[in-house]
């Protein structure tokens, strides 16, 4: 089981701040994504904007995700 974060407008559109997926080891965050669609469908709209972290670091589409790690969804942050 991994435990996922939302924030921002990811947090709005999914109607949640967090969530838990059960997923085997080694699956990658492009994996997990298909299954946080079909969980909260407003997020499909916002794939290309996320960014994504694994216990505190940035992560990008193929690194893997291990069961007990927390998987941040992060929205793009404007400002100047």
């Amino acid at each position: 089981m991994i435990r996922v974060l939302f924030f921002g407008a990811a947090a709005d559109r999914a109607g949640t701040r967090e969530a838990e997926l059960h997923v085997e080891d080694g699956v990658t965050l492009e994996e997990i994504w298909p299954l946080l669609v079909e969980r909260h469908p407003e997020l499909a709209p916002m794939h290309d904007t996320l960014a994504f972290a694994i216990n505190g670091e940035y992560a990008r589409g193929e690194t893997g995700v291990s069961a007990g790690d927390e998987v941040a969804v992060l929205p793009p942050v404007s400002g100047g």
